[in-house]
């Protein structure tokens, strides 16, 4: 459907007492000075279709007429407004047949008076709105739903404004331009699948799975850094190594010896001690042969206290072993993004776009059309000094355009020369970035050579037997002896009484209970080792668990950020298609928390320039046109479209519809 404004007649309409205006061309131009009225004009289609002013003010006393600032009472206030109404039938068989109608129609503002009992002035009530289509009065609901079934509010504003879809929200933006995409198709590769599907389960989108992925990541590298801690702190609180099962097997041999010295004190006080003296030497061979125990026992611990020691160090030189390879692949990673980040620097051809620039330069001349020596209206030639007069003003009107063009030219050239520079300098960055990165991955990998010579050397320690540091024991060996000379004793031992033989059992009791309550305490230790050396293996697995997790989480944010990419790609292909001048894009690269990613964004650039940072009014209006035009095309209607200050704009944009073309100039209100 194609709406075009034939005339419009303005009855007490804000500035106008009575003025009617035609529009024969699909390009009209509106000349006048400030407050002459162009604006007006633009009020009034807005006001006769919606009842709104172009900033969508619905107050009605701003469309009313006023002298010296005050309204003037007791009129009414119309705009009447004759439109062409093309429109396809058969949508999708037949492009050329049309339907053509033109349609007047009205709204007027009138105000009610009332004189009031008593008094002989009257005073304004309210007011009241007629509608008319065609001159038949409508209801203000039918005269909605009339103009509804043209053409929406929401829909004309975004057509007939320029400006009106730029100055959107750039969410609203980017959902109304995904909807002009239309459905994007999954990529048919088959590493997508998995994916895909985890998507299709969910229901999320793949922004919020990336996210989610991102979050997953940073906590299990958060678990990770505490995990040399944690094991730290299980090392200092693990007990010595001890031989329980040698402890417990002592233990139950001394609790043993206890209760036969004290049947032997029994028997000794009851006056039956014929073999005493043999249980005495006895007793003295379990004591010595408890000394050699315990002397063996110490070597043991020693050993054990060397072997743990031992594998502690391979611990820590394997954890350190494994930090190293994960920095080395977070630093890889880096110097990829470094690489990434080099050649999107060296993506832009900023020669060319100069070059295209120096082919834009104006140089042509000025030429004045020939019928400038004759009037417009009657045709007469006109006298020498009027010809002169207005070659004068056209060659001043040349001039001044062509250097507002050239201007235009430095100032985009000036741009990119800057956007040229400020590359170089980034690249520069980069580079010297990329340079520190290298050296600090060589480092690394120097770091992890080291460390692994490190724990190879551990390993190849070897630590001596408990018999051969038994062998270097004095009082191993010494010990040793006595029990040979005890054991001698006993065997040439004759069956008399020995005197003091209670007290030597009294005191050998008390020394067999302290060595029974030594060895209680040893054997309490071993609940507790056992107890750390579990939550010791504990965290070692859950390292081992966290690190395979973080591998496959780190491969689906690859190919999510691969997959996005990917869709990112086809969307911005296809929002663009529709538009000849502007491209748009829809994500940009944030850093989270040193990893880079990509998020929503909607930002139109022009030649690489981005609307709200960088383009010039002209440039932007004929971004808006560009952008009009496109939505015309998906709404498959067109409206005029109001461009206000004109004058800035050397070439302005060709659009599907009718354009209302707002200059500013010293004459009074003219249209042509």
């Amino acid at each position: 459907m194609n709406i075009k404004i034939k005339s419009l007649r303005l009855e007490n309409f804000k500035c106008f007492r009575n003025r009617e205006f035609s529009f024969d061309s699909d390009i009209v131009t509106v000349y006048g000075s400030n407050g002459s009225g162009k604006t007006t004009i633009a009020d009034a289609v807005h006001f006769c279709l919606f009842g709104k002013n172009t900033a969508g003010q619905s107050d009605l006393d701003i469309f009313k007429t006023r002298f010296e600032g005050r309204i003037i009472p007791n009129l009414d206030h119309s705009v009447e407004m004759e439109i062409c109404v093309r429109e396809l039938l058969n949508e999708g068989q037949d492009e050329n047949a049309f339907s053509v109608k033109t349609v007047t129609l009205r709204r007027t503002i009138k105000e009610v008076w009332v004189k009031k009992r008593g008094s002989d002035e009257q005073v304004f009530k309210n007011n009241t709105v007629e509608y008319y289509v065609d001159g038949e009065a409508y209801t203000a609901a039918d005269y909605k739903k009339y103009i509804s079934s043209l053409i929406s509010e929401d829909t004309f504003r975004a057509i007939t404004n320029p400006t009106y879809f730029p100055s959107l929200k750039w969410q609203e933006q980017r959902e109304f331009l995904k909807s002009m995409a239309g459905d994007i198709p999954a990529p048919e590769d088959v590493k997508y699948a998995a994916l895909l599907k985890q998507l299709s389960d969910s229901g999320d989108d793949i922004i919020a799975y990336r996210k989610h992925l991102s979050y997953k990541m940073k906590e299990i590298r958060k678990r990770l850094d505490l995990i040399p801690t944690r094991l730290e702190e299980q090392h200092k609180a693990l007990p010595p190594l001890l031989d329980w099962d040698s402890i417990q097997v002592q233990y139950v041999a001394t609790q043993s010896q206890l209760k036969d010295l004290e049947s032997q004190i029994l028997k000794s006080s009851s006056g039956s001690s014929s073999d005493i003296k043999r249980k005495e030497l006895t007793a003295q061979k379990r004591s010595v042969q408890r000394d050699l125990d315990a002397i063996a026992t110490e070597h043991e611990q020693r050993y054990q206290a060397a072997e743990q020691e031992k594998r502690k160090a391979v611990n820590e030189q394997s954890i350190k072993f494994q930090t190293a390879l994960n920095n080395q692949r977070l630093m890889e990673q880096k110097i990829e993004a470094d690489h990434r980040l080099i050649e999107r620097c060296q993506s832009t051809d900023y020669e060319a776009d100069l070059q295209r620039l120096r082919d834009q330069w104006p140089k042509e001349t000025f030429k004045a059309d020939p019928s400038v020596r004759f009037c417009p209206t009657c045709g007469q030639p006109l006298p020498d000094e009027d010809i002169n007069k207005k070659l004068e003003e056209m060659r001043r009107n040349f001039n001044l355009q062509k250097e507002a063009r050239k201007k235009e030219i430095n100032e985009q050239a000036a741009r990119i020369k800057k956007q040229q520079a400020d590359a170089i300098a980034e690249r520069e960055l980069l580079e010297h970035t990329l340079q520190d990165d290298e050296q600090a991955l060589a480092a690394i990998k120097k770091e992890i050579t080291s460390i692994f010579m490190v724990k190879a050397d551990i390993e190849k320690q070897e630590i001596p037997p408990v018999s051969t540091t038994l062998e270097a024991d004095v009082q191993y060996v010494a010990l040793s002896k006595q029990l040979t000379s005890i054991e001698t004793q006993l065997s040439s031992l004759t069956d008399e009484d020995t005197p003091d033989v209670l007290t030597s059992l009294e005191s050998q009791r008390s020394e067999c209970a302290a060595l029974l309550a030594q060895l209680n305490t040893q054997l309490a230790t071993k609940t507790q080792y056992d107890r750390i050396q579990s939550l010791i293996e504990g965290i070692g697995e859950e390292q081992r668990d966290l690190v395979t997790q973080l591998s496959a989480l780190e491969q689906q944010e690859d190919i999510a950020s691969s997959y996005q990419s990917a869709q990112n790609a086809i969307l911005e292909d296809r929002i663009n298609a529709h538009f000849s001048l502007v491209s748009w894009r829809l994500t940009r690269t944030v850093n989270n928390g040193g990893d880079s990613f990509e998020e929503p964004f909607c930002e139109c650039y022009v030649d690489g320039i981005a609307y709200h940072a960088g383009l010039n009014q002209a440039a932007r209006l004929n971004a808006g046109l560009d952008i009009c035009n496109a939505l015309c095309h998906f709404f498959s209607v067109s409206a005029p479209i109001v461009i206000d200050n004109a004058e800035a704009v050397n070439n302005i944009l060709a659009t599907t519809g009718q354009q209302l073309r707002l200059y500013v100039s010293d004459s009074e209100l003219t249209i042509k």
